[in-house]
């Protein structure tokens, strides 16, 4: 039976989305790093354009076209935008395809971020306050995920992709 990785993180990424909203934000639109909030077990990352996986550390900064790739005992909090952060499980790859956040004065007017799954599972939270401007999608070989505010997971197993969402709503398109 296959569980998707709510309750064990779950206070985790609580926590991560609420210090995201004390951060100092940028004010014009603009790609952005995601940061590595924690790290447990191996993990290793790809530059943009790299094939060669190296250690990945708590604080690093992944650039738009990384690579994160867990080991069977490793997981990654990556905060991906202001408001939004992932959680990627064992054994999973997946790439940092698009990220943008933008606000004016204290409204957020845009927040995305474009992951890809290859396999494994990655475990969203997304700050359900600002839905009209955020687009959050996570890409697999079969189809689509996306959510504008929410908590939910996408998982890749022996070629199948499977959504669970823990609260709010999940949009699935498949790309076949």
């Amino acid at each position: 039976m296959l569980t998707l990785p709510f309750t064990s993180f779950t206070t985790r990424l609580v926590v991560v989305a609420a210090l995201l909203t004390t951060l100092v934000l940028p004010v014009a639109a603009a790609p952005i790093h995601a940061s590595v909030y924690s790290i447990s077990g191996t993990v290793e990352f790809a530059a943009p354009g790299s094939s060669s996986f190296g250690p990945l550390q708590k604080g690093d900064h992944l650039a738009i076209g990384s690579t994160v790739r867990t080991g069977d005992d490793g997981t990654a909090v990556i905060v991906t935008t202001p408001g939004s952060a992932v959680q990627v499980g064992n054994d999973s790859i997946v790439k940092l395809n698009d990220l943008a956040f933008a606000r004016s004065g204290s409204d957020v007017t845009e927040r995305k971020a474009q992951l890809q799954l290859t396999s494994g599972v990655v475990s969203a939270l997304i700050d359900p306050r600002t839905p009209k401007v955020t687009n959050f999608q996570i890409q697999t070989p079969e189809g689509i995920a996306a959510a504008r505010g929410t908590f939910y997971a996408v998982l890749v197993y022996e070629g199948k992709t499977y959504v669970g969402v823990k609260e709010g709503k999940v949009a699935a398109s498949s790309t076949k």
